[in-house]
């Protein structure tokens, strides 16, 4: 067989590294994003700092569950929860986003249903930090990040029934660190006693610079050296991050830092390793090698190719045969492409129920695209009963963790009352998040609501921005051209050269048919339905 050069890391070099830091094999985490507070309005970022750390730390290989505007006891029953799932965690990190206040030296985050009307109630309508670090008991390393110092209008407004109670106004107070037990490590997003901005994008100043470190491979303690400097940078000196810590090692979230490589002859079966190798990058013939081998990535990679004909004849069984044997390894991503071969008929013989079963399979292991999907096959009835209620509920989960195509199919839901009490503000809310994100079904729905002025004032100029960009995908629904939203009743136009787009518009529809027999999960007719059109709940990329 012909020999290849490839980059293999040396003995020596493994040893050291080794050494240098602890092996980290099982991530947990719990996050938790509180915006929606039912007594004090609205927090505009917490949500999306939670779904934003959610997919960042899911690359980094944990295993996430996210919890979006918890009252007092979904946020207990998470919790509790989630100490099971840190026993014998490597990792198990709890990140929390929301208000929070200190009182008498006990810090105290703030579910959405909380009156805090007296201080008495702070202890029955609220979670202690203590509560947190409980919950992450039994693992190797322990991490609590609360971007939850915000200023706190509860704080401000609560009776006092002992003059001298000292409340803060959502600052936390200090920890006494010889108290953390070993491995533990508490982050505030303000120092003790200071308050944290929201900020003004879509996260907040500590969060955002969580994000932008999150995945550089950095020893902790620097990882967290580096967001402060961001943060204060960021804030002009405002906000000083801090953290309290325990850590007898050195930890990486993200891996050790690479060492340095030995070049070698050898042979490429002989020396090929999916840890070390980005299977996407490989040619066929080293993909398939590693395949055979039994490494399910890389039999998802070859199953893909052959589905789409990508450097090799296209051969739908192929394609089915490579799925299942990543599917039957419990490979998540293998399981929701078989389920999607099932629904579509393609490589094998159409069914429905087959479909449903893989799509779970994944859904149930976190996979977001097969929790949409598996909300899809809900809302439609396939392969089993119908029922939008739990449809809404793997939309939800999909949503939660940022996946575009969920986010647009809970927003159709919120739009049509399905499974959902009928909210055309939290239609919008979701249809804007997806749409964002560069979704094309979610700037369509986006853009019809602002054409039909629903939870939204009517602006002809924003539906045909939006709906611009839809059809500049080529997914734009063919109803939605035949009724061009891109011309005003009367007359004038929605915006500049709106003519000119009309038919860019009706050709994207054209080919929106042909998009809708590849998706394999059909918006069913509703009689008495609303005229905003058979929009499909799911998007049919993969």
């Amino acid at each position: 067989m012909r020999p290849s050069k490839l980059l293999v890391v040396g003995l020596l070099a493994l040893v050291l590294a080794a050494s240098a830091s602890v092996a980290l094999a099982r991530q947990v985490a719990l996050i938790v994003g509180n915006s929606s507070y039912a007594h004090i309005g609205r927090l505009p970022n917490p949500e999306n700092d939670a779904v934003d750390m959610s997919a960042a730390l899911r690359r980094l290989g944990f295993e996430v569950t996210t919890e979006l505007d918890t009252d007092r006891g979904e946020l207990t029953e998470a919790l509790r929860a989630f100490t099971r799932q840190s026993a014998g965690a490597d990792v198990s990190l709890v990140f929390y986003a929301g208000h929070g206040l200190e009182m008498d030296g006990i810090n105290y985050l703030v579910p959405v249903d909380a009156r805090l009307e007296r201080d008495v109630d702070v202890r029955y309508e609220t979670v202690t930090l203590d509560d947190l670090l409980v919950s992450t008991v039994g693992a190797r390393l322990r991490l609590v990040i609360l971007d939850a110092c915000r200023n706190n209008p509860l704080a401000r407004s609560m009776q006092r029934t002992v003059a001298s109670r000292s409340v803060s106004r959502g600052s936390f107070g200090q920890l006494d660190e010889d108290l953390l037990g070993d491995e533990t490590l508490v982050a505030y997003a303000a120092a003790a006693g200071t308050t944290a901005a929201d900020g003004t994008g879509r996260n907040s100043p500590y969060t955002t610079a969580l994000l932008a470190h999150l995945d550089e491979p950095l020893e902790i303690l620097t990882l967290f050296r580096r967001v402060r400097a961001r943060v204060l940078q960021a804030t002009n000196g405002a906000q000083r991050p801090h953290e309290y810590q325990s850590l007898l090692r050195e930890h990486y979230l993200s891996g050790a830092p690479a060492v340095e490589a030995v070049t070698v002859e050898a042979d490429a079966p002989d020396v090929l390793d999916v840890a070390d190798v980005d299977v996407g990058a490989l040619d066929v013939a080293r993909l398939r090698v590693l395949a055979e081998r039994g490494e399910a990535d890389a039999q998802v990679e070859l199953g893909g190719r052959y589905e789409a004909g990508r450097g090799i004849e296209r051969d739908f069984g192929e394609a089915v045969s490579w799925y299942r044997r990543a599917a039957e390894q419990g490979n998540a991503r293998g399981q929701n492409s078989l389920g999607v071969m099932y629904g579509t008929g393609r490589g094998v013989s159409h069914d429905d129920a087959e479909a449903v079963r893989w799509y779970r399979r994944a859904a149930e292991q976190g996979l977001a695209l097969a929790q949409n999907y598996l909300g899809a096959m809900y809302s439609a009835g396939r392969g089993g009963r119908q029922d939008d209620a739990e449809a809404v509920r793997w939309f939800r989960r999909a949503a939660a963790q940022g996946q575009p195509g969920g986010q647009a199919s809970l927003g159709f839901a919120y739009e049509r009352g399905r499974g959902v009490g009928q909210n055309y503000e939290e239609a919008i809310r979701w249809y804007r998040r997806s749409a964002e994100q560069g979704h094309a079904l979610g700037q369509n729905n986006l853009g019809v609501m602002y054409r039909e002025g629903r939870g939204v004032a009517q602006d002809y100029q924003v539906a045909a921005r939006w709906l611009r960009r839809s059809a500049e995908q080529g997914h734009a629904l063919a109803q939605n051209c035949r009724r061009p939203a891109l011309r005003r009743p009367g007359g004038g136009a929605g915006l500049r050269g709106g003519r000119a787009v009309v038919p860019q518009v009706r050709r994207a529809g054209r080919r929106a048919g042909a998009v809708q027999r590849r998706l394999h999960v059909r918006e069913r007719p509703r009689r008495g339905a609303g005229s905003s059109g058979s929009r499909p709940l799911v998007s049919a990329s993969r």
